[in-house]
Parts: structure tokens; C-alpha cells; sequence
């Protein structure tokens, strides 16, 4: 299950828990949290989570491929597509940029909320060996 513009979860720090002032695991919520989850659902394989196969963007199917038209094209569909699945995303605002350097695609995506005013903005990085995320 995806979580959502109006949601909590537990807020993750390289991909770790993060810890609050107490000790406690630290919170994430409203826009931080959908920006977070969007974020790992990028960096995940489709079926990787057991709960939900179709969760994931797959990113690593992209590692070794070829930077062409046909391949910068199957990526924004594929981001396009797993964005437009959350009902908080307004599929239309939804703009993808591509770029190349040293073997490396680099892809910045930016999208906005329904009813939300901030864009929101993710830079992905795939070299030939792992797949990056940043929430900007």
C-alpha cells in the first residue's frame, strides 16, 4: 500500500530509520512523507514487495541500456505511468528530463499535487551499476 499525501510513516535516512531527539524512530508526514514514499517506490524492483507486485518503478531494467530515443522514451512512460497510479498526482503537470554524462543517465522529474500548491521535484541517477533518488 502506498502511502499518501495525508499519511505517516516512519521517516527514512539513506534508506534507514531515522532516529528522533528520544530515541524514538523519527516521523514523516502530509507532502514529506507521499515525497519519501515516491522516492522508494523508485529505487524498487516490480514484485520485489510481497504486498503489492505491481509497486516499484524498476528503474535497474534500465542500467545497461542503450542511451537512445527509444530508450529515453520507454523511461518517462514508465515513470509517467507509476506516478499516474497515485491519486494524489496530477498526471498533466508531471515533466521529465533526461540527460547523459559519463554513462550515467540522469533523469529529473517534477510533478504537483491535487489540491496542493508546492511542485514537487525527484533527481534519479542510474549508472551501470545501482539506480539513486534524491527528493530536491
Amino acid at each position: 500500500m502506498m502511502a499518501g499525501l495525508y499519511d505517516t510513516d516512519i521517516r527514512l535516512d539513506e534508506l534507514k530509520i531515522a532516529k528522533a531527539a528520544n530515541g524514538d524512530a523519527a516521523l514523516i508526514s502530509d507532502f514529506e512523507c507521499l515525497q519519501q514514499d515516491i522516492q522508494c517506490e523508485a529505487l524498487t524492483q516490480e514484485k520485489e514487495v510481497f504486498y503489492d507486485e505491481e509497486y516499484g518503478w524498476s528503474l535497474l531494467d534500465f542500467i545497461q541500456a542503450q542511451d537512445d530515443e527509444l530508450t529515453r522514451t520507454e523511461m518517462k512512460q514508465r515513470i509517467i505511468t507509476k506516478l499516474g497510479k497515485r491519486q494524489e498526482v496530477d498526471i498533466d503537470s508531471i515533466k521529465i528530463k533526461i540527460t547523459n554524462q559519463e554513462d550515467r543517465f540522469l533523469i529529473n522529474v517534477k510533478f504537483r499535487c491535487i489540491d496542493y500548491q508546492e511542485e514537487a521535484e525527484l533527481d534519479l541517477a542510474l549508472d551501470r551499476v545501482k539506480a539513486e533518488v534524491v527528493i530536491v
